[in-house]
C-alpha cells in the first residue's frame, strides 16, 4: 500500500503539467459551450502564445543558471517601436532585421556584463533595463502607436504556409511536413535508444518505451491536424518548432549545454570542474536577447504596428510558464519542451477567461495563484527528490 502510495505521489509530480492540461481544456470546453476547443479558436490560441513560448525557450535556461530577466517584455516593446520606426522611414526588410540584431545583441551583452563579470544580482539589472527600455520606447515612439509594417516583413508573424493541394479548409503542405517530422522523430527515438541498449545504459524495454514514443508522435500529430485543417502552419509556430528542436539538443548533446545546468545546480562545483561560470552566463543572456529579438520581429509583424505598451507582462508570462513546466525556480533544472507548452498553458488560461469575458481583476487572481501552485510544486519536488 505505501508502494503504491509513493509510486502516486511520483507520477502526479511529474505529470502535472499533463494534469493541468487536460483539466483546463475540459473545464474551458464545457464554460464556453465547446467554443473552446474548435480548431479556429485553437489555432488561435498558439499564435497569440507563441511570442511568450519563444521567450520562454530561452528564459528557462536563464532560470536554470538562477538568473532572470525582467526586461523581456519591454526588450519586445523597445525593439519592435524601432523597427517599426524605420520601417515606417523605408528601410528594407533586410536592413530591419540587421538591426534588430544588433540591438538584442547590445541588450544582451549589457546584462552579461553586469550579471556575469561584475556579480551584479539579475533581478536589479534587468529590472533596471525594463525602466530603460520602456523609456527609450517612449522616446523614440513618442508615445504613439507606429506603422503599419511592411507586408514582407509582417510575413512571420502573420501569414500561414501556402497549400499545394486541398481546400480552404486542409492544407496539404502542412500534413507532409507533419509525415516528414514524425518519421525523424520515431527514427531518431528508436536509433537513440538502440544506441543506450548497445553501450549498457539502459536495459532493452520496449514494451515500456515503444508505447510512450508512439504516444508522443500522436500528440504531435493531434497538434498538427489543429493548423492542418485550418488554413495551415503560421510560419511563427514553425520558427517557434524550428527552434525548439535546436534548443533540445543544445541543452541535451552539447557541452554548453551541460555547463549550464552545472552552473544552476551547484556553481561552486562547476568552476572547480573547469567550467567558466562567466562566460557561460554571457552566452545564455546573449542567446536570450536574440532570441527576444525574434519573438519582437514575430509580434510586431503579427500585430502591424508598434504601440507604447506593446509587450507588457510578457517575462511574467514566460517566467510562469518556464515554472509550470517543470523549470526550477532554484535553478538546475528545467527542460524547453515543458517551458514552452507551460507557457502555451497560460495562452490558453487567457484565452479561455477572455471567452467568457471574465474582467482583468479575476485574471490578475488566477493567473497569480497559478504561479504560486506552480512555485509550490517546484518545492515539494524538489524536497522530496533531495
Amino acid at each position: 500500500m505505501e508502494k503504491l502510495k509513493n509510486s502516486i505521489k511520483y507520477n502526479f509530480l511529474n505529470y502535472t503539467l499533463i494534469v493541468e492540461l487536460v483539466i483546463i481544456f475540459l473545464l474551458f470546453q464545457l464554460l464556453t459551450d465547446g467554443l473552446f476547443m474548435t480548431t479556429r479558436n485553437l489555432s488561435n490560441l498558439m499564435l497569440q502564445g507563441v511570442t511568450c513560448s519563444l521567450i520562454a525557450i530561452t528564459m528557462m535556461l536563464v532560470i536554470v543558471t538562477c538568473n532572470a530577466d525582467l526586461s523581456a517584455g519591454a526588450a519586445i516593446g523597445f525593439i519592435g517601436t524601432f523597427a517599426a520606426t524605420i520601417q515606417v522611414a523605408s528601410w528594407n526588410t533586410g536592413m530591419t532585421f540587421v538591426m534588430v540584431i544588433a540591438v538584442s545583441l547590445a541588450i544582451g551583452v549589457w546584462h552579461g556584463f553586469w550579471i556575469a563579470y561584475k556579480e551584479l544580482p539579475a533581478f536589479i539589472v534587468t529590472l533596471a533595463t525594463q525602466l530603460v527600455l520602456r523609456g527609450l520606447n517612449l522616446l523614440v515612439g513618442g508615445g504613439v502607436s507606429i506603422g503599419p509594417v511592411s507586408t514582407e516583413f509582417s510575413h512571420l508573424g502573420r501569414s500561414y504556409l501556402p497549400g499545394i493541394f486541398g481546400g480552404e479548409s486542409f492544407n496539404g503542405l502542412s500534413l507532409v511536413l507533419t509525415i516528414v517530422g514524425i518519421v525523424i522523430f520515431l527514427a531518431i527515438s528508436i536509433s537513440q535508444e538502440n544506441k543506450k541498449i548497445k553501450l549498457g545504459l539502459v536495459e532493452s524495454n520496449w514494451k515500456k518505451k515503444g508505447p510512450m514514443i508512439v504516444l508522443y508522435a500522436a500528440i504531435a500529430l493531434a497538434v498538427a491536424s489543429i493548423f492542418i485543417f485550418y488554413l495551415g502552419f503560421p510560419f511563427a509556430i514553425i520558427i517557434l518548432v524550428v527552434l525548439v528542436v535546436i534548443f533540445e539538443f543544445v541543452v541535451k548533446s552539447t557541452v554548453f549545454g551541460r555547463h549550464v545546468f552545472a552552473v544552476g545546480g551547484n556553481s561552486e562545483a562547476a568552476r572547480l570542474s573547469g567550467v567558466n561560470i562567466e562566460r557561460t552566463v554571457m552566452a545564455v543572456y546573449i542567446l536570450h536577447s536574440l532570441v527576444v529579438g525574434l519573438a519582437a520581429v514575430v509580434f510586431l509583424g503579427r500585430i502591424g504596428q508598434a504601440s507604447p505598451t506593446a509587450g507588457t507582462a510578457f517575462e511574467f508570462t514566460a517566467i510562469t510558464g518556464c515554472v509550470v513546466g517543470g523549470t526550477s525556480i532554484m535553478g538546475g533544472r528545467g527542460t524547453v519542451i515543458g517551458a514552452v507548452i507551460g507557457t502555451m498553458l497560460m495562452a490558453s488560461l487567457d484565452n479561455g477567461m477572455s471567452l467568457l469575458n471574465l474582467g482583468q481583476s479575476g485574471q490578475f487572481i488566477i493567473k497569480g495563484l497559478v504561479l504560486m501552485l506552480a512555485i509550490a510544486l517546484d518545492v515539494i519536488s524538489r524536497n522530496k527528490t533531495g
